[in-house]
Protein backbone atom coordinates (compact mmCIF):
# COMPACT_ATOMS: atom_id res chain seq x y z
CA UNK A 1 0.00 0.00 0.00
CA UNK A 2 1.12 3.71 -0.80
CA UNK A 3 0.90 6.55 1.66
CA UNK A 4 1.59 9.45 0.36
CA UNK A 5 1.90 12.75 3.14
CA UNK A 6 3.27 15.12 1.62
CA UNK A 7 2.03 17.94 -1.02
CA UNK A 8 3.04 20.18 -4.40
CA UNK A 9 1.81 23.33 -4.80
CA UNK A 10 1.52 24.13 -8.36
CA UNK A 11 1.47 28.29 -8.64
CA UNK A 12 -2.07 29.60 -9.67
CA UNK A 13 -1.22 31.24 -12.69
CA UNK A 14 -0.08 29.29 -16.30
CA UNK A 15 3.77 28.11 -17.07
CA UNK A 16 5.15 29.06 -20.30
CA UNK A 17 6.96 26.25 -21.86
CA UNK A 18 10.19 26.17 -23.17
CA UNK A 19 9.28 25.51 -26.78
CA UNK A 20 9.52 26.83 -30.61
CA UNK A 21 7.25 28.69 -32.83
CA UNK A 22 9.08 27.94 -35.80
CA UNK A 23 7.78 25.34 -38.27
CA UNK A 24 10.40 23.99 -41.15
CA UNK A 25 9.59 21.64 -44.05
CA UNK A 26 10.74 18.11 -43.27
CA UNK A 27 12.67 18.02 -47.03
CA UNK A 28 14.91 20.35 -45.53
CA UNK A 29 16.12 18.62 -42.51
CA UNK A 30 18.16 15.24 -42.07
CA UNK A 31 16.77 12.19 -40.72
CA UNK A 32 19.47 11.97 -38.13
CA UNK A 33 18.07 15.79 -37.05
CA UNK A 34 14.62 14.74 -36.79
CA UNK A 35 14.00 14.37 -32.56
CA UNK A 36 10.72 12.13 -32.28
CA UNK A 37 7.89 11.50 -29.18
CA UNK A 38 5.81 9.33 -30.62
CA UNK A 39 2.96 7.77 -27.79
CA UNK A 40 -0.50 5.87 -28.02
CA UNK A 41 -2.51 6.72 -25.06
CA UNK A 42 -6.01 5.42 -24.14
CA UNK A 43 -8.92 6.52 -21.22
CA UNK A 44 -10.54 3.08 -22.46
CA UNK A 45 -12.89 3.88 -25.46
CA UNK A 46 -10.56 4.56 -28.26
CA UNK A 47 -6.63 4.86 -28.42
CA UNK A 48 -4.96 7.75 -30.03
CA UNK A 49 -1.73 8.01 -31.91
CA UNK A 50 0.39 11.14 -31.56
CA UNK A 51 3.79 12.02 -33.18
CA UNK A 52 5.75 14.89 -32.43
CA UNK A 53 8.91 15.63 -34.62
CA UNK A 54 11.26 18.74 -34.36
CA UNK A 55 14.56 19.68 -34.97
CA UNK A 56 17.39 18.10 -32.52
CA UNK A 57 15.13 18.44 -29.91
CA UNK A 58 11.71 19.15 -28.25
CA UNK A 59 12.35 22.84 -28.65
CA UNK A 60 13.26 22.80 -32.29
CA UNK A 61 11.25 24.18 -34.58
CA UNK A 62 8.31 22.17 -35.24
CA UNK A 63 8.79 19.40 -38.64
CA UNK A 64 6.03 19.63 -40.94
CA UNK A 65 5.74 16.85 -43.80
CA UNK A 66 6.29 17.69 -47.16
CA UNK A 67 7.43 15.98 -50.23
CA UNK A 68 6.71 12.53 -50.12
CA UNK A 69 7.18 12.26 -46.20
CA UNK A 70 4.40 10.44 -44.14
CA UNK A 71 3.13 8.65 -41.02
CA UNK A 72 1.72 5.78 -40.72
CA UNK A 73 0.19 4.17 -37.38
CA UNK A 74 -1.09 0.62 -37.62
CA UNK A 75 -2.13 -1.34 -34.62
CA UNK A 76 -5.14 -4.50 -35.02
CA UNK A 77 -4.18 -5.24 -38.55
CA UNK A 78 -5.44 -1.77 -39.17
CA UNK A 79 -3.45 1.02 -40.77
CA UNK A 80 -3.78 4.89 -41.23
CA UNK A 81 -1.64 7.59 -42.62
CA UNK A 82 -1.66 9.98 -39.80
CA UNK A 83 -3.08 13.77 -39.93
CA UNK A 84 -2.06 17.11 -39.34
CA UNK A 85 -2.77 18.61 -36.14
CA UNK A 86 -2.08 22.34 -36.00
CA UNK A 87 -2.71 23.84 -32.40
CA UNK A 88 -1.68 26.66 -30.66
CA UNK A 89 2.27 27.26 -32.45
CA UNK A 90 2.12 23.70 -32.16
CA UNK A 91 2.37 20.57 -34.96
CA UNK A 92 1.87 17.31 -34.46
CA UNK A 93 0.29 14.25 -36.21
CA UNK A 94 -2.39 11.54 -34.59
CA UNK A 95 -4.45 8.89 -35.81
CA UNK A 96 -7.42 7.12 -33.33
CA UNK A 97 -7.87 3.47 -33.24
CA UNK A 98 -10.72 1.74 -31.73
CA UNK A 99 -8.82 -0.38 -30.11
CA UNK A 100 -7.31 -0.53 -26.11
CA UNK A 101 -6.63 -4.07 -25.14
CA UNK A 102 -3.48 -4.23 -22.53
CA UNK A 103 -1.08 -5.79 -24.83
CA UNK A 104 -2.06 -4.25 -28.57
CA UNK A 105 1.18 -3.69 -30.08
CA UNK A 106 1.12 -0.24 -32.16
CA UNK A 107 3.37 0.28 -34.42
CA UNK A 108 4.31 3.79 -36.24
CA UNK A 109 6.20 4.32 -39.85
CA UNK A 110 7.91 7.47 -40.75
CA UNK A 111 8.75 6.92 -44.33
CA UNK A 112 11.33 9.54 -45.73
CA UNK A 113 10.44 9.92 -49.65
CA UNK A 114 13.61 11.52 -50.55
CA UNK A 115 16.18 9.03 -48.70
CA UNK A 116 13.73 6.03 -49.41
CA UNK A 117 13.65 4.94 -45.97
CA UNK A 118 11.52 3.52 -43.32
CA UNK A 119 11.85 4.30 -39.64
CA UNK A 120 9.87 2.01 -36.94
CA UNK A 121 8.91 3.07 -33.25
CA UNK A 122 6.78 0.40 -31.50
CA UNK A 123 4.47 0.27 -28.39
CA UNK A 124 2.66 -1.70 -26.74
CA UNK A 125 -0.31 -0.65 -24.60
CA UNK A 126 -0.04 -2.08 -20.72
CA UNK A 127 -2.95 -3.64 -18.93
CA UNK A 128 -6.28 -1.31 -18.32
CA UNK A 129 -7.72 -0.23 -15.04
CA UNK A 130 -10.42 1.17 -13.41
CA UNK A 131 -10.35 3.85 -10.17
CA UNK A 132 -12.74 2.10 -7.80
CA UNK A 133 -12.93 4.91 -5.14
CA UNK A 134 -12.91 7.86 -4.92
CA UNK A 135 -16.65 8.14 -5.97
CA UNK A 136 -18.92 10.80 -7.76
CA UNK A 137 -19.99 13.56 -5.28
CA UNK A 138 -17.81 11.95 -2.01
CA UNK A 139 -17.43 14.31 0.28
CA UNK A 140 -13.73 14.41 2.47
CA UNK A 141 -12.77 16.59 5.80
CA UNK A 142 -9.66 18.25 5.55
CA UNK A 143 -8.65 15.87 8.98
CA UNK A 144 -9.52 12.16 7.00
CA UNK A 145 -7.32 10.05 5.11
CA UNK A 146 -7.58 9.89 1.45
CA UNK A 147 -8.05 6.37 0.00
CA UNK A 148 -7.25 5.98 -3.91
CA UNK A 149 -7.71 2.43 -4.56
CA UNK A 150 -7.90 1.24 -8.38
CA UNK A 151 -7.68 -2.43 -10.09
CA UNK A 152 -3.55 -3.49 -9.91
CA UNK A 153 -1.33 -4.48 -11.95
CA UNK A 154 0.90 -7.40 -12.06
CA UNK A 155 3.73 -6.10 -15.39
CA UNK A 156 7.15 -6.28 -14.44
CA UNK A 157 7.94 -3.48 -16.93
CA UNK A 158 5.29 -0.77 -16.47
CA UNK A 159 5.72 2.28 -14.46
CA UNK A 160 2.31 3.75 -12.56
CA UNK A 161 1.98 7.26 -11.28
CA UNK A 162 -1.12 9.82 -10.13
CA UNK A 163 -1.53 13.25 -9.45
CA UNK A 164 -4.28 14.75 -7.51
CA UNK A 165 -6.01 17.97 -8.25
CA UNK A 166 -7.61 20.32 -6.22
CA UNK A 167 -9.64 23.11 -6.98
CA UNK A 168 -10.00 25.68 -4.43
CA UNK A 169 -11.97 29.22 -4.54
CA UNK A 170 -9.78 32.02 -2.80
CA UNK A 171 -11.89 34.88 -0.88
CA UNK A 172 -11.36 37.52 -3.53
CA UNK A 173 -13.49 34.93 -5.88
CA UNK A 174 -10.66 33.23 -8.08
CA UNK A 175 -9.59 29.54 -7.95
CA UNK A 176 -6.03 28.60 -6.50
CA UNK A 177 -4.88 25.09 -7.65
CA UNK A 178 -3.17 22.79 -5.49
CA UNK A 179 -1.51 19.45 -6.58
CA UNK A 180 -0.15 16.10 -5.28
CA UNK A 181 1.72 14.50 -7.62
CA UNK A 182 3.30 10.85 -6.89
CA UNK A 183 5.48 9.66 -10.29
CA UNK A 184 6.60 6.28 -8.95
CA UNK A 185 3.49 4.47 -7.15
CA UNK A 186 3.16 0.33 -6.34
CA UNK A 187 1.14 -0.39 -8.58
CA UNK A 188 -0.80 -2.80 -5.93
CA UNK A 189 -4.16 -0.75 -5.74
CA UNK A 190 -4.26 1.28 -3.01
CA UNK A 191 -2.65 5.33 -1.99
CA UNK A 192 -3.52 6.81 1.25
CA UNK A 193 -2.95 10.80 1.10
CA UNK A 194 -3.38 12.42 4.53
CA UNK A 195 -4.75 15.59 3.24
CA UNK A 196 -3.80 17.46 6.97
CA UNK A 197 -0.61 17.25 5.80
CA UNK A 198 -1.07 19.77 2.71
CA UNK A 199 -0.24 22.53 4.18
CA UNK A 200 -1.52 24.37 0.91
CA UNK A 201 -5.01 23.78 2.16
CA UNK A 202 -4.38 25.86 4.94
CA UNK A 203 -3.54 29.08 3.32
CA UNK A 204 -5.54 31.94 4.58
CA UNK A 205 -6.67 33.15 1.42
CA UNK A 206 -8.51 30.35 0.81
CA UNK A 207 -12.05 30.77 0.96
CA UNK A 208 -12.87 27.70 3.92
CA UNK A 209 -16.94 28.19 3.07
CA UNK A 210 -16.78 26.74 0.03
CA UNK A 211 -15.88 23.34 -0.59
CA UNK A 212 -13.41 22.34 -2.85
CA UNK A 213 -13.20 20.13 -5.88
CA UNK A 214 -10.98 17.14 -6.60
CA UNK A 215 -9.87 14.65 -8.95
CA UNK A 216 -7.22 11.90 -9.26
CA UNK A 217 -5.67 11.39 -12.77
CA UNK A 218 -3.70 8.20 -13.11
CA UNK A 219 -1.32 6.74 -15.36
CA UNK A 220 0.53 3.12 -16.05
CA UNK A 221 2.74 3.45 -18.71
CA UNK A 222 5.14 1.48 -20.80
CA UNK A 223 8.05 2.41 -22.88
CA UNK A 224 8.00 2.13 -26.39
CA UNK A 225 11.21 1.02 -29.24
CA UNK A 226 12.25 3.93 -30.86
CA UNK A 227 14.59 3.58 -34.48
CA UNK A 228 18.14 4.79 -33.39
CA UNK A 229 17.83 7.03 -36.71
CA UNK A 230 16.15 9.23 -34.76
CA UNK A 231 18.12 12.44 -33.38
CA UNK A 232 19.18 11.34 -29.26
CA UNK A 233 16.31 11.85 -26.60
CA UNK A 234 13.85 10.50 -29.35
CA UNK A 235 11.07 8.75 -27.01
CA UNK A 236 8.24 6.73 -27.21
CA UNK A 237 5.45 5.16 -24.82
CA UNK A 238 1.94 3.80 -23.98
CA UNK A 239 -0.39 4.75 -21.52
CA UNK A 240 -3.22 3.49 -19.92
CA UNK A 241 -4.68 6.94 -18.05
CA UNK A 242 -7.64 7.23 -16.17
CA UNK A 243 -9.57 10.15 -14.41
CA UNK A 244 -12.02 9.74 -11.37
CA UNK A 245 -15.32 11.44 -10.96
CA UNK A 246 -14.75 14.55 -8.89
CA UNK A 247 -15.00 14.56 -5.49
CA UNK A 248 -15.12 17.19 -2.51
CA UNK A 249 -12.89 18.60 0.14
CA UNK A 250 -14.38 20.34 3.27
CA UNK A 251 -12.29 22.97 4.86
CA UNK A 252 -14.53 23.39 7.69
CA UNK A 253 -15.96 20.33 10.20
Amino acid sequence: MNSFKFSILALACSTLLACSTETTNSENVKTEAIWSKIYVTTTGETSRVIAELNIDGPNGNNIRLTANDKLVARAANISQVMSEEDELFDVDYRAIFDVTSGGTQFTVDFTRGSENKTLTTTMNLPRPFNIITPQKNQSFSLNDELTLTWTPGTEDDTKFESKLTIECKKNDGDSIFVYVNNEQLTDDGTLVIDLNAIEELKDTAINTRQECSAEFYLARTRAGTVDSSYASGSSAKAVQERYSDKFEIRLRN
